[in-house]
């Protein structure tokens, strides 16, 4: 048996650093759970991981008591769960892990500890997980996306981001206690008479005249998420399937829009930054007296 003692490792009895090969057993089914590879009291070498059906863990090299090298880790299934490398403790190199069920879930990498240039994630299904960040002279807002429950609203919000639709235009409705409102083309022009009148689906859904791109509107989706503060949902007219670009943040619980109204995400963060927009003087249309642009892009 060996044990540590002011971060050295011994032979139980001895005086002398544990130099060898040391192991642990398990309580439940007595295999090897654990093996390692010593020096002069130091975790140094090979070193392997099992879990308790026999299939492997973990496994990787010590150099003097740190992480050196390639590491890999594997989820109870068999599948692997992360790979890293490392350099005298520190990560340095490429980052990968991967869901349970095999998908990549991000990737990445490191330079002596820090994180270097975008990292990509993946969901459990394989699909690229892309947040909006919402620029605005208070800050930012971070977006959330329900692509389970709104595809089709997720994927016209993401085609306007991309194109740069959003850019410039402004919150034009703040009604504290309710909700900020934003995505309407038409709040780049000074004329606020039309502002909230415009604003169009990024491409055709079935809805509109396929050859006129300003009428493209987006089916409901509706679906069993609340509009909860922090919500983000899709404004409309009266027609139900009638929702554009015009999407609004929840700043309190609004049970009455309920079933309404499709929720296609959520503020991940940047409230802070909503309860800001939220107060700041507006004109009889709720519209703010100083405009509140924003700039939207994509980012993880």
């Amino acid at each position: 048996m060996i044990s540590k003692s002011g971060g050295i490792w011994y032979l139980k009895g001895s005086k002398k650093p544990f130099s060898g090969i040391g192991y642990v057993l398990s309580d439940r089914s007595g295999k090897k759970i654990i093996e390692s590879k010593y020096l002069k009291g130091q975790l140094h070498g090979l070193h392997n991981e099992w879990w308790d059906n026999g299939s492997k863990k973990r496994h990787g090299r010590y150099k003097l008591g740190k992480r050196h090298g390639r590491w890999v880790e594997y989820h109870k299934n068999g599948h692997i769960f992360t790979e890293n490398s490392f350099k005298n403790g520190v990560h340095n190199g490429f980052s990968s892990e991967w869901h349970e069920n095999g998908t990549l879930y991000f990737r990445g990498e490191y330079e002596e500890g820090e994180k270097l240039g975008s990292w990509k994630y993946w969901d459990d299904k394989g699909r690229l997980i892309e947040y909006a960040c919402i620029k605005t002279r208070f800050g930012e807002i971070i977006l959330d996306f329900f692509e389970d429950h709104a595809p089709a609203h997720v994927k016209s919000f993401k085609d306007h981001v991309r194109s740069k639709y959003y850019d410039g235009t402004i919150f034009h409705r703040v009604v504290p206690d309710f909700v900020i409102q934003g995505g309407d083309p038409n709040t780049r022009l000074s004329n606020r008479k039309i502002h909230g009148k415009g604003g169009a689906a990024a491409s055709f859904y079935g809805i509109g005249a396929k050859r006129d791109s300003s009428s493209w509107r987006l089916p409901a989706e509706l679906n069993e998420i609340m509009h909860e503060r922090g919500v983000v949902s899709m404004a409309r007219g009266l027609n139900i399937n009638s929702a554009g670009s015009q999407f609004f943040i929840c700043v309190t619980d609004l049970p009455n829009l309920d079933g309404d109204y499709t929720i296609f995400g959520k503020v991940l963060d940047g409230m802070d930054v909503v309860d800001k927009i939220i107060n700041v003087p507006a004109d009889f249309r709720d519209n703010p007296i100083e405009r509140v642009e924003m700039e939207i892009f994509i980012c993880n």
